[in-house]
């Protein structure tokens, strides 16, 4: 009968920034205004510091003193270490979800197909990249095992964040990105494990080589 607590105004503002973040409002390397911040959400600038301090804990913004904050730009080689440390850990999850859950984790990814076809055919390329980010989130979300999602805490909303960078603003990436969910549940569904860490492999790599070519392309001044 516990009655839950409302959330804090800097928890309000944590949520928004990192949702404006995650869908691409900002750019990589940003600056974020403290009061232009605290202007749109009608509040003080101390829950908006309280805010970006937090989001930068997760990785999504940096904070540079006496030159203020900005949203995260990864280097190559930080993205190359992303994609690494996430594709250990989303096969380690895949495989702790089949053994807790099978028939509940199948049918999770089943209906994260769905919604993402449907976003397809409606041309949302947002509500498409935000149900993709929920689809790979399916697994930690399954895999009974705290450590491994807190593992993946870590890296998140950085993934979601590249992948909205390139889902979002390229057709032939979803259109590709989708085959290849498709593939992965199918071999999941027919215990084809090579197949499933094949398809896998090549998608987080995908995103690897193509987030590591867009920063090139349109680098961003510090």
């Amino acid at each position: 009968m516990q009655i839950e607590q409302p959330k804090t105004l800097t928890e309000i503002v944590v949520e928004r920034l990192r949702e404006a973040i995650i869908d691409g409002q900002y750019a990589f390397g940003e600056n974020i205004s403290e009061d232009k911040l605290a202007t749109a959400f009608g509040v003080s600038r101390s829950p908006v510091r309280d805010a970006l301090n937090a989001l930068q804990f997760t990785g999504l913004v940096t904070i540079r003193p006496k030159r203020g904050s900005f949203v995260f730009k990864p280097t190559g080689e930080e993205v190359a270490e992303i994609c690494d440390y996430r594709l250990m850990l989303e096969r380690e999850a895949l495989r702790l979800a089949m053994a807790a859950d099978r028939d509940g984790f199948l049918a999770a990814l089943d209906d994260k197909l769905d919604q993402m076809r449907e976003r397809m055919r409606a041309g949302d390329e947002i509500g498409y990249v935000r149900i993709d980010t929920e689809f790979h989130n399916l697994f930690f979300d399954h895999c009974g095992n705290r450590l491994v999602q807190n593992a993946f805490d870590l890296v998140e909303a950085r993934i979601a964040t590249i992948r909205t960078a390139l889902n979002a603003r390229f057709k032939q990436r979803r259109e590709d990105s989708f085959d290849q969910h498709v593939a992965i549940v199918d071999g999941l569904k027919r215990d084809d494990w090579a197949t499933v860490y094949e398809v896998l492999g090549k998608h987080i790599t995908s995103i690897r080589t193509d987030a590591i070519d867009e920063l090139a392309r349109n680098p961003v001044e510090s």
